[in-house]
């Protein structure tokens, strides 16, 4: 496991390594905060449509006859299956401490992608048996691409923890060395510096999806 030994450095000499291995466990961290400055002001549009139609109510379209808030009880259930499935990828990442906890991420994080998955399940059936489209006002316009949205992005959510479950999964019975200080082939990315990126991104879309829940189905 690759993410133990990153503290034994060493000194590089000139014109071997290009990056150390503490700039190579940065280069995700950078950008997991890049992805997550552009995706909040990706969905940031959705919300202030929301609000900005639903007071402005032209021509009283917002919520036409017929159009109103979907059931509540499966966008609990779509907000929980993708919270726990958050919550229980996030208690597995803090424990990547060793060869045992590799191997136990493996059916955490698969468990994590399944229930993420069934989330975006859920929300597609609500969707097509809701009773009305996404050209049936105003409401109707913006809890389509709201959800839709944010169903694509639990389903990129869901297929990143997956490829941290298989990575662990290998990792536990092929361990990656590290090279020595002066070797010249390139450090790999630690899998803890991975699991650190992917929990950042991961929280952030929780919260997304949370908001998303109470400003479609209570306001």
């Amino acid at each position: 496991m690759i993410s133990d030994n990153t503290s034994a450095t060493g000194s590089l000499r000139r014109g071997t390594r290009s990056h150390t291995p503490e700039q190579v466990a940065r280069i995700p961290l950078v950008g997991t905060w890049l992805l997550i400055g552009a995706n909040f002001f990706f969905v940031l549009p959705f919300f202030f449509a929301f609000f900005f139609l639903q007071q402005a109510n032209f021509g009283n379209a917002w919520q036409p006859k017929g159009v109103h808030p979907p059931n509540q009880v499966l966008g609990a259930v779509v907000f929980g299956l993708a919270a726990i499935a958050v919550l229980l990828a996030q208690s597995g990442l803090k424990h990547l401490k060793s060869q045992q906890t590799l191997a136990s991420f493996t059916n955490i994080g698969r468990l994590a992608a399944v229930l993420l998955i069934a989330s975006v399940v859920v929300n597609i059936w609500q969707l097509s048996h809701v009773g009305y489209g996404i050209d049936s006002g105003a409401y109707a316009s913006v809890f389509f691409t709201l959800q839709i949205v944010v169903s694509i992005e639990v389903v990129g959510l869901a297929l990143w923890v997956l490829s941290l479950a298989n990575r662990a999964g290998y990792e536990a019975t092929h361990p990656i060395a590290m090279p020595g200080p002066d070797a010249v082939e390139e450090v790999a990315t630690p899998i803890s510096a991975l699991a650190h990126s992917y929990g950042m991104f991961a929280l952030f879309l929780g919260s997304v999806v949370g908001l998303a829940w109470v400003v479609c189905y209570f306001l």
